[in-house]
């Protein structure tokens, strides 16, 4: 409805060109003053006219074409749309862009690694790759750049927030569902506040990678050692000796030999000066020969 609010005038009719529009509901008729032709006049939307009569009886007419309101007070902008051809995983798609396919790293935002070559599949990597397969493969979106972080990355990459049909930030709900983590690289970026937000809201409520034990990191088992028995009694082994020789013994002899003895069986590495004297051919090795 389209109101006309029509001031006084005497003397004279007034035309459309003066009238002035009224955003106040009013019936659709027409109301005059007692002069016969301040008042107003109320009229659909999309067509405006105006039949005023003088008080001497004259009716003058005029008419015009009106577009709707909302379209007149909010100019109608075209959003280029572009298809998704390929998505790499959590943070990295490529893009049909006017006949080239393009290579987008997300702003913002930094998932799990899946195809990375120098790193293992990361925790959450596969699930956070499989949502943004789900959400993007075949859709089209539409692209936002930001000054603060240039145009391509140094892979060559381009830097843009990925928008949904629907409006929907992709980068911010892939943080705020728990697939992504928040990440700014080097300087602040448009968005920096909501998504550092969009992160403590998903472990608040521990969304996705943020839920209890999903991954945490197993504490690897200390292996369970044993002393062996002559590390255990390494102060009453002679040191010079790998076998257990008594070190307060005044002599050794080995066994079968001649001598007062003690006796010692077995072979016997000499680490050290054989002070025993057991190993009689120098070889390193005493005793080896009982």
């Amino acid at each position: 409805m389209l109101c006309l609010s029509l001031p006084a005038h005497h003397g004279q009719s007034r035309d459309f060109g003066h009238g002035e529009i009224s955003s106040k509901p009013r019936d659709e008729s027409t109301r005059f003053g007692a002069d016969g032709i301040s008042g107003y006049r109320c009229f659909p939307s999309h067509r405006a006219y105006l039949s005023l009569k003088t008080p001497a009886g004259s009716e003058v007419s005029n008419f015009t074409e009106t577009k709707n309101i909302k379209e007149s007070s909010t100019p109608s902008t075209s959003i280029d749309t572009y298809d998704v051809v390929k998505v790499t995983d959590g943070d990295t798609i490529d893009v049909l862009i006017n006949g080239k396919i393009e290579r987008l790293r997300l702003i913002g935002i930094d998932t799990p690694e899946t195809v990375d070559p120098r790193k293992p599949v990361q925790c959450f990597g596969v699930e956070a790759s499989n949502k943004a397969k789900t959400v993007l493969t075949g859709k089209k979106v539409s692209l936002e750049s930001d000054s603060t972080q240039g145009e391509r990355d140094k892979y060559g990459r381009l830097l843009r927030y990925v928008f949904l049909e629907d409006g929907t930030n992709f980068n911010l709900m892939m943080i705020r569902e728990g697939y992504a983590n928040e990440y700014t690289y080097r300087v602040p970026y448009k968005y920096q506040s909501t998504f550092k937000q969009a992160q403590k809201d998903a472990e608040a409520k521990n969304k996705g990678l943020w839920d209890s034990g999903v991954c945490e990191e197993k504490p690897t088992p200390t292996p369970i050692t044993t002393k062996s028995k002559q590390t255990q009694t390494s102060s009453q082994c002679h040191p010079n000796y790998s076998g257990c020789l008594n070190p307060n013994a005044s002599d050794y002899d080995c066994s079968g030999g001649k001598g007062d003895g003690p006796y010692y069986t077995g072979a016997v590495r000499v680490i050290g000066t054989d002070v025993f004297r057991l190993d009689r051919d120098g070889d390193g090795w005493a005793c080896e020969n009982n």
